[in-house]
């Protein structure tokens, strides 16, 4: 599983060969969650054919710049899709584009599985009044999308990190009762605000076995840089009962 922020913004970031090596290099990845796809969205898949996908790119209304960028790549059988956008947009910044939360329900050795990509409110850093009502939101998304019987897998750009002195997400995870498999797997990196949330079904009983930040392979700095965000990969075992 992957989750990355591509940075591809209209106007700011319109470099189709960014989009093209970023679809290239994730061509072994199973499951991946984009956040940022506005611009050149289309060349993700010129040299990644083998991936389903679900793009959530409806824009919310006429007056919105972009759509809520938010896209889903996938080996696995598709079964439907679902998503919504936030009732709490945030500051100005984000009210140009259509910011959400995006379900695709997957079908993994026979058992569903509800995969979540999202972007929450962008802006000062640290907790906000729109970051917390977007997470409520999710938590009643999930709730009312995935039942006890669907594992769940969410990833993103929450835009908050999992420090001690921000309880916001760590309630998040309580209340909807996933979990954080950096932290199970001693490697959380409390200063992230991408994060790979899951949940394992009676069905599914999900396991993950390695959690890592992808630099080099997809740069943050200097010419050749893709975004300003380094993709997380966590492999999960999803071996059946």
């Amino acid at each position: 599983v992957v989750s990355y922020n591509i940075q591809a913004r209209p106007v700011l970031d319109r470099g189709e060969w960014k989009s093209l090596r970023i679809g290239e290099r994730i061509q072994g990845d199973e499951l991946v969650g984009f956040q940022e796809s506005f611009a050149a969205h289309g060349a993700l898949k010129k040299k990644n054919a083998l991936h389903g996908e679900v793009y959530f790119g409806k824009r919310r209304h006429a007056l919105k710049l972009v759509n809520s960028g938010l896209a889903v790549f996938t080996h696995f059988p598709i079964e439907t899709a679902d998503a919504e956008y936030f009732q709490e947009e945030g500051s100005l910044e984000n009210r140009l584009g259509s910011k959400g939360v995006l379900m695709v329900r997957l079908q993994l050795n026979g058992a569903p599985l509800d995969f979540y990509t999202t972007h929450l409110a962008a802006g000062s850093p640290g907790v906000s009044g729109a970051r917390i009502a977007q997470l409520g939101q999710i938590a009643a998304f999930i709730r009312r999308t995935s039942p006890p019987e669907n594992a769940v897998i969410l990833c993103g750009d929450f835009n908050l990190t999992l420090h001690a002195k921000q309880k916001e997400l760590l309630n998040f995870l309580n209340e909807t009762g996933l979990r954080n498999p950096a932290a199970e797997l001693k490697c959380e990196k409390k200063s992230f605000i991408d994060h790979v949330f899951y949940r394992p079904s009676s069905s599914l009983p999900l396991k993950p076995l390695s959690w890592d930040v992808l630099k080099q392979e997809f740069p943050v700095a200097g010419p050749d840089a893709l975004s300003d965000h380094a993709p997380i990969r966590v492999r999960f075992s999803a071996a059946g009962p």
